[in-house]
């Protein structure tokens, strides 16, 4: 995987695609707040909550594996980010998450699908 910029999208993800509990939502938010303060923009609950929105949504879609309907048949022994269509899923988590922007979406998805299936 490629350096990222640093993005508010990104970094709300990045740091909610660990949060796996109810209890851990407090933890995170810290988090999300101290890493959003160093990019000098401001913490908005609204938009950290449609980022969660969309974790859990690619969680339980790519966790479904081959039964999703983004997975494209396995090229080869072991799990690959090539195994889902990310080109199809960014059409599709585009269109219901019209506030996040296109390049951090295709971040997202692309750590998504590492991190719910590769690893």
């Amino acid at each position: 995987m490629c350096e990222r910029k640093e993005t508010y999208d990104f970094v709300s993800f990045s740091e909610l695609a660990y949060e796996w509990e109810l209890a851990d939502k407090d933890v995170v938010e810290s988090k999300i707040k101290r890493r959003i303060k160093s990019l000098n923009e401001k913490y908005n609950q609204v938009r950290v909550n449609n980022i969660r929105s969309l974790r859990h949504e690619l969680f339980e879609e790519i966790s479904l594996e081959n039964k999703s309907k983004y997975f494209i048949e396995s090229q080869g022994k072991f799990a690959d980010i090539g195994d889902f269509n990310l080109d199809q899923m960014v059409i599709d988590y585009n269109e219901k998450y019209t506030e996040i922007n296109n390049s951090d979406l295709v971040n997202i998805i692309e750590f998504a699908v590492y991190l719910f299936y590769v690893r």
